[in-house]
């Protein structure tokens, strides 16, 4: 037993040893050192800030009124739909000898091993309804005149700039192609986000790495990532965990493995979250983590830091993400009512979760505006271009009303489920010259059996305050309603019915309004009143449809 253990834990120490020299070569700094072991030089982090962009966010300000992501904003946040470019580069021999050749169980490798970072993504945060569509240029590799494995990192200029001149973008900067196809690809899937991963063949290298040691790295925020195929020490069986790594930071997510030398209080996302599970520095956490170490992986570990960097925090706990978390401008602009129909048209827009330091942008489309009349159903109003769609839209609706005042809400839904209200009261003239009316909008059952709570509201459409509400019971004696507010004396109440020690069965209940002149209402309102043994429902019968008098 004692041997066994000792064999484990020879074996457990030299692949902890691997691993640190892996470490050491990967992630140095430039600090003009040579890790013991590996003839590299000039080495910085696996994440770079593109030279395109401006400072450090990997994005330039567009006009403050741009609600959706532009340009360079292609991975703000990991949530939503997102294109996925999978490009494998060949080369042709024409300038560097050709030493590497992709063969269809590599490409396939690749495929697979990019395809389960992606889902490992995924599955981690069912809030981010995350989904991916993959652009394929790695069944047919794109070709270029070098050989990349065989040249440093920073020759990427030559050898993406052939692969994108391949599928026709041609520009002065290999980033700007990168970005217009990044762009086109969200268009053409219609995504919210889309990113590339460029990968080289090094199968026949000895060390799977560039010339100067790089096996791996991603720009923060895109527009791209790059990865050999045998991920240095890691091998391409496992490189699905130095992805899931990769796409991190394609995401804004900061390294926090010690060489990396990355402050806690360095922020960076959409979020502006600093990096407190940083190894570098006394920082606020210490988890393990896909940012710490690919073996991470296995675990399905993340921090918190780095989950708020990519977008995944709910400071408010009503379980959307907070980059979804927006608010919606609701207005009305026009209101008419003639007789007994009222048109209505107005316009609602969403406005971004706010940023501290990108430009605030949202991913989210409104899907409906909605509205009802005195607390009834909902119904849909009419987008102006016919659907409901985008960031900005008008709306109209028309809709016939009984003679009264009515409460009108509306409400606009975007696709995150985030709601907004607004309202109105809708005066619509008594044809027959009534000025006062009363209507009963809602029953419910009281604590005690028997009991029943009737919502209703009273008013003058002449303006002038209602100075009492009285009710009845299957024609009994007039008794006073309460006011909502605990007054009336305003020319529209909310009221409040209590039913006491009813017995089982239906009961009739009828309500009128007395303005402060002393007018009576000659036109009740009127409900049935269902009161079963051991609990109550209603049945509405008439509204403001029983004519006034005695019994």
């Amino acid at each position: 037993m004692g041997r066994r253990w000792l064999g484990l834990l020879a074996v457990m120490m030299i692949a902890s040893l691997g691993f640190l020299r892996d470490s050491l070569i990967v992630h140095a700094r430039n600090r003009g050192e040579s890790p013991a072991g590996a003839e590299v030089h000039d080495l910085y982090d696996d994440a770079f800030v593109a030279p395109d962009v401006a400072g450090f966010h990997g994005m330039t300000r567009q006009s403050t009124d741009a609600v959706v992501p532009g340009y360079y904003q292609t991975s703000e946040y990991m949530i939503g739909t997102v294109a996925v470019g999978i490009v494998l580069v060949e080369s042709d021999g024409s300038v560097d000898p050709s030493t590497e050749d992709w063969s269809t169980d590599e490409k396939l490798t690749v495929f697979n091993e990019i395809r389960t970072a992606l889902d490992w993504w995924a599955e981690l945060e069912p809030r981010a309804h995350l989904s991916f569509v993959y652009d394929d240029h790695f069944t047919e590799p794109l070709p270029t005149v070098v050989e990349p494995i065989s040249r440093p990192h920073t020759d990427q200029q030559y050898w993406i700039a052939d692969a994108m001149a391949a599928l026709g973008y041609r520009n002065s900067s290999y980033f700007a192609s990168v970005r217009d196809y990044n762009n086109d690809l969200r268009q053409t899937y219609h995504t919210d986000w889309a990113f590339t991963i460029f990968v080289v063949d090094s199968s026949a290298d000895p060390d799977d790495r560039f010339s100067d040691g790089y096996f791996s790295y991603a720009y923060l925020g895109g527009p791209f990532m790059v990865m050999t195929y045998g991920n240095g020490n890691y091998g391409p069986r496992n490189m699905r965990a130095v992805a899931a790594h990769e796409i991190g930071h394609i995401f804004y997510a900061l390294d926090q493995y010690r060489q990396a030398r990355q402050p806690c209080t360095r922020r960076s996302g959409y979020l502006d979250v600093e990096n407190q599970n940083s190894e570098y520095g006394n920082c606020a956490s210490n988890e393990m983590s896909i940012m710490r170490l690919p073996m991470a992986y296995a675990s399905k570990a993340l921090d918190s830091y780095a989950a708020g960097q990519i977008g995944w925090r709910d400071s408010d706990g009503d379980g959307i993400l907070d980059p979804l978390d927006t608010n919606l401008s609701l207005s009305i602009t026009f209101l008419s009512v003639d007789g007994e129909t009222v048109v209505v048209s107005g316009t609602v827009s969403i406005i971004p979760y706010p940023s501290p330091s990108h430009q605030s942008v949202t991913i989210n489309r409104l899907v409906a505006v909605q509205y009802r009349f005195n607390i009834g159903e909902w119904q849909p109003a009419t987008a102006n271009d016919g659907a409901f769609d985008e960031t900005g839209e008008g709306y109209h609706f028309t809709a016939r009303l009984s003679p009264g005042i009515h409460r009108l809400e509306i409400r606009a839904i975007d696709s995150a489920g985030n709601v907004s209200y607004t309202g109105e009261r809708v005066t619509a003239l008594d044809p027959n010259g009534e000025e006062l009316d009363t209507r009963l909008e809602r029953t419910g059952a009281a604590p005690a059996p028997g009991s029943v709570v009737v919502d209703g509201v009273a008013y003058h459409l002449k303006g002038r305050p209602i100075a009492q509400v009285e009710y009845r019971v299957d024609g009994g004696v007039w008794q006073y309603a309460t006011a909502e507010d605990g007054a009336f004396d305003s020319d529209y109440e909310p009221l409040i019915i209590t039913l006491e020690s009813l017995e089982p069965g239906v009961h009739l209940v009828e309500a009128r309004a007395i303005d402060a002149a002393g007018n009576v209402e000659t036109t009740w309102a009127s409900q049935e009143v269902v009161v079963l043994r051991r609990f109550s429902l209603y049945l509405p019968l008439v509204a403001n449809g029983t004519a006034g008098r005695e019994r």
